[in-house]
């Protein structure tokens, strides 16, 4: 085999380097994926646990002013709420999809029948053909809304942002309700399954899904492997294509030689 010393010139250096950095990059990459996977199974786990805990009204499981421990010890638990919708301050979430469609989701506080306010989350509408929020009406009078805890700092995107304002008043539950039911039923209530763009559709609760996590992780070693196993055998065809060019250059001179030598 052909002097290998070349590869140690800082152009080939760079390239060792280069590899392996691309190696512990995606190894790093297919941990994090893992993580993902871990953390989305405990969360599944924490939801199923918190739906065989008994249905309570909101406001005897949290308080104005509670901390965080507090919310998240009640985070996915299923609620009620009493009380009548202040339609003035709902605030729409934008930035939400659902069955394909983009569109807002509605929060309105409720005036609870102990004075409390809790955000709830009544449901998705789409956008009117002018790019603005579809205005759904709240039902009449006193409201029974059923549904999920949810923390307002879990949320993803421009949600926590968006009803911030909301939350901010003394009397305000630190947490949202996501509706699943509401007795009596929102006035344009809509179904999923043939959508009206002037409805309101419910929020499908949080899938139990693991993901595509395990397998972007799989993808991620494997190009690990390739990228390990593969360059050393680039390299020894570098090797070996070298040698045979120095092989080659030394015959050309020993050729060149022999005619001179026929020539004297």
């Amino acid at each position: 085999m052909a002097n290998a010393r070349f590869l140690l010139r800082p152009r080939w250096v760079l390239s060792h380097l280069l590899v392996g950095l691309v190696v512990v990059t995606m190894v790093s990459l297919g941990f994090w994926q893992l993580r993902r996977l871990d953390d989305k199974r405990d969360r599944n786990a924490l939801i199923e646990s918190r739906r065989d805990q008994p249905v309570a009204p909101v406001d005897d499981l949290l308080a104005p002013g509670a901390d965080d421990g507090a919310v998240d010890a009640v985070r996915f638990r299923t609620v009620t709420a009493t009380g009548t919708y202040d339609d003035d301050a709902t605030v729409p979430v934008r930035n939400r999809t659902q069955n394909g469609a983009a569109g807002a989701w509605l929060v309105t506080p409720l005036r609870l029948d102990g004075g409390e306010r809790v955000g709830v989350i009544r449901g998705f509408v789409s956008f009117t053909p002018d790019g603005a929020v579809v205005d759904a009406p709240v039902p009449d009078g006193t409201v029974t809304v059923t549904g999920l805890v949810v923390d307002p700092d879990q949320l993803d995107g421009t949600a926590p942002d968006d009803v911030a304002p909301l939350l901010a008043g003394d009397d305000v539950l630190p947490a949202l309700v996501r509706a699943d039911e509401s007795d009596p039923p929102e006035p344009n209530a809509g179904d999923a399954a043939a959508p009206d763009p002037e409805a309101i559709l419910t929020v499908p609760p949080p899938e139990l899904s693991e993901g595509p996590h395990l397998g972007y992780a799989g993808q991620w070693f494997i190009f690990s492997a390739i990228a390990v196993i593969g360059y050393p055998f680039v390299l020894r065809r570098v090797i070996l294509r070298r040698g045979k060019e120095v092989d080659d250059g030394r015959d050309d001179l020993d050729r060149e030689l022999d005619d001179l030598l026929r020539q004297g």
